[in-house]
């Protein structure tokens, strides 16, 4: 059983289940579940596989290979899923190869690929075309008006200077410098005050999974949706499209907060909060 394997492991590196929770960030409750194999008592699937990749990386051991055997273990079905799934990715594309061959040799990416330059050159070439016209008929414009006579006044007359209306910022600049950063899709920039396992899911794909350190900050960006899920909430500083969203939770909470596009500009709650212990 995967449990035994790292509690065995841990032993023989004369670590104490406080020892892989302090350099883990993993809550010893968890660690003490998963060398019993009570995976019940964890927040979920993607939480036990996150926090056993990270308990096996902390001991050094193929984090891979753990995580496929406790999913064999206990979830064959997934496994079996991922397979297919593969599989299926793999058949399309060699489809998708063999359209690229065929489409090649008729020719027909050859012409796409030389009629874009000329239609191009043409615009081009109007374009020109029209700034110069433009410029002559200035210039036509200012010899004339340069000819005409020009006469002084006889008389000056005075005209009272009305006074100098106060300049305010526009409003439409006002909420050019307040409204949110403009992001096609969803843009998750996380700051790390403290270490922190840390799991994001960009579009349904796992984008990164493992420890971020204290002092780093990291950017995601998906197009429908982006899920993170924190270990220690508490230490995880979010903003979304610019706009700060704050922490992602308190200290050793498991929090996990999804975003999209019409979420975005405000904060998200927590899908799923472990209250602290």
């Amino acid at each position: 059983m995967i449990g035994d394997n790292l509690r065995t492991e841990r032993e023989r590196q004369n670590l104490t289940i406080q020892d892989i929770a302090k350099g883990t960030s993993i809550r010893a409750l968890y660690i003490e579940a998963i060398e019993k194999g009570e995976y019940g008592q964890l927040p979920g699937t993607v939480y036990a596989k996150g926090f056993i990749r990270n308990y096996a990386n902390f001991l050094k051991m193929d984090a891979d290979a753990v995580v496929r055997q406790f999913m064999e273990e206990n979830h064959p079905e997934e496994v079996a899923a991922a397979e297919e799934a593969k599989q299926q990715l793999a058949e399309a594309e060699e489809q998708s190869k063999a359209e690229a061959k065929a489409k090649l040799a008729t020719g027909s990416e050859y012409r796409e690929q030389v009629s874009t330059p000329s239609s191009r050159h043409n615009n081009w070439l109007i374009a020109v075309i029209v700034l110069l016209v433009g410029a002559g008929a200035y210039y036509l414009f200012a010899m004339e008006d340069s000819s005409a006579p020009k006469t002084a006044p006889k008389a000056v007359t005075q005209t009272a200077k009305a006074p100098a209306a106060k300049t305010q910022p526009a409003k439409e600049e006002v909420q050019k410098q307040e409204a949110p950063k403009k992001v096609d899709g969803v843009e998750l920039v996380a700051k790390f005050t403290d270490k922190c396992w840390t799991q994001v899911v960009a579009d349904g794909k796992t984008v990164y999974e493992g420890t971020i350190e204290s002092g780093k900050t990291e950017t995601w960006k998906g197009k429908e949706k982006v899920v993170i899920t924190a270990g220690n909430a508490g230490a995880v500083e979010m903003k979304v499209n610019g706009q700060d969203m704050g922490k992602a939770g308190d200290i050793g909470q498991v929090v996990e907060k999804t975003f999209t596009p019409d979420n975005a500009n405000q904060p998200a709650p927590a899908d799923k909060k472990d209250s602290k212990k």
